[in-house]
């Protein structure tokens, strides 16, 4: 959209451009004509949208722009449409010679001795930004407007719900303000309004008949629902809870299975051997991995985990130490490759397994991440002959076994659930419908 339309003779072009390049600088969309094209019915049209489509209108006055019948036909399709009317003078020119429907607008003046350009220029931006969202509204509504009524009045074309009151409220804010309403605006949101509240009277009619039918609804209809939602609810929360206590009692026999794994296997660790071992080699020697009792403890957690080929999930079985300070462990020996002797945790970034499995056995379900994937950990103490510990064997086992458990047991009681719900309903059904029956029954005899 244009926010402002020049409307000048073509002898003062060059205060137009002047004026023009100013606007423009100020970030306005000028809509103005460079080129002499001779009248015709298409460049009036497209004049008349230009003013259309414009905020403001600025008519430079001069003797050849009051005597331009064009100019006079652009003056008047502005005030036909409420258009907000700046005259400045850019030539000296005899009032009683300009158009009557700029005459009661005070002027704004270039041509004077003592008219100094930025001063008038200033002028016309204060007249511009007064009440400027005003006229913004006063161009938004003038041209929907317009298209209604160009339109044969067509009913698609008034406003509807927000729009239409913002227009109303607008219109009774702003409507004596400059510019004000058009007539065609007036008439334009008062059609609205008719056709709004007549739409809205229809709707209420229509809603009514609704409502009078809903309750219209029989008893044993509304019986059945009431049994049937108290039903369904009791259904669901049985559901849940058989579903929480048996996830849990599933989750604990894994905790078990690990515990069992580790608290087995850790018999066959002699804590003095381990212990002795653990303090003949310094962290990352290469030393290590052609010690014998490395490889004789290698050889027996890899056995361990082919033993127990029942383990339905990832399984690493893994001993730790503890290390240099209060809160570091050292990783000796596991199962996956790639550890390497000795290798430092902290405790900080362990799971409550790995930081109490060298005080008594412990399995901890919360999941745990690293470079190879989720896992949940159980650890069981190495003891000396004397009782002191020593070390831990631990195991690791996928995470994704929790997650199969819980979808397992969801599934399976699900699928039970589902099964039987159809016939539960079908017995809901029957009962209100034989409840419905005997208090019928029941308020037969006492009406007699």
């Amino acid at each position: 959209m244009n926010q402002l339309f020049i409307s000048y003779s073509r002898k003062d072009t060059e205060i137009a451009r002047r004026l023009t390049d100013r606007f423009t600088a100020q970030g306005l969309n000028v809509w103005v004509d460079w080129q002499d094209i001779p009248p015709s019915v298409d460049w009036i049209k497209e004049i008349q949208k230009g003013i259309e489509e414009a905020d403001i209108f600025l008519f430079l006055i001069s003797p050849d722009s009051v005597a331009s019948q064009i100019c006079k036909d652009e003056i008047a399709h502005a005030a036909l449409n409420g258009k907000r009317i700046i005259p400045a003078v850019v030539r000296d020119v005899d009032a009683k010679l300009a158009p009557p429907a700029i005459t009661h607008y005070n002027w704004i003046f270039f041509s004077r001795p003592q008219d100094i350009f930025e001063v008038s220029f200033e002028q016309i931006q204060t007249a511009i930004h007064t009440d400027y969202d005003w006229v913004q509204v006063h161009r938004r509504l003038q041209m929907k407007a317009l298209e209604w009524e160009r339109s044969q009045q067509e009913y698609s074309f008034l406003l509807r719900g927000k729009d239409l009151q913002d227009a109303e409220a607008q219109l009774m804010v702003n409507g004596e303000k400059d510019p004000k309403a058009t007539e065609l605006q007036n008439e334009f949101v008062r059609t609205s309004r008719t056709m709004e509240n007549k739409k809205l009277e229809e709707e209420r009619v229509k809603e009514q008949q609704l409502q009078l039918e809903k309750s219209m609804g029989s008893r044993l209809r509304r019986l059945t629902y009431l049994m049937l939602g108290v039903f369904t609810v009791a259904f669901v929360a049985l559901f849940f809870w058989l579903n929480q206590v048996t996830t849990n009692l599933a989750l604990t026999a894994i905790k078990d299975q690990m515990l069992a794994l580790v608290e087995t296997s850790v018999c066959f660790i002699d804590g003095d051997e381990y212990d002795a071992f653990i303090k003949y080699f310094p962290p990352a020697s290469r030393d290590v991995y052609d010690d014998y009792y490395y490889s004789t403890l290698d050889f027996f957690m890899n056995d361990v985990i082919a033993t127990n080929q029942n383990i339905a999930a990832d399984v690493v079985l893994y001993t730790i130490a503890r290390g240099g300070s209060a809160n570091e462990i050292f990783l000796i020996a596991s199962t996956e490759k790639n550890v390497e002797f000795k290798t430092a945790l902290s405790t900080d970034n362990v799971g409550l397994a790995l930081r109490e499995g060298m005080k008594k056995s412990v399995a901890d379900l919360q999941i745990t991440q690293d470079e190879h994937g989720s896992w949940v950990s159980a650890c069981a103490p190495i003891h000396t002959v004397t009782g002191e510990s020593v070390g831990a064997l631990c195991t690791d086992f996928s995470a994704q076994l929790l997650t199969d458990t819980r979808e397992k047991v969801t599934t399976t009681l699900g699928i039970a659930f589902l099964a039987i719900y159809p016939a539960m309903i079908v017995l809901v059904v029957f009962s209100a419908r034989s409840a419905s029956t005997l208090l019928g029954k029941f308020e037969k005899k006492k009406t007699k």
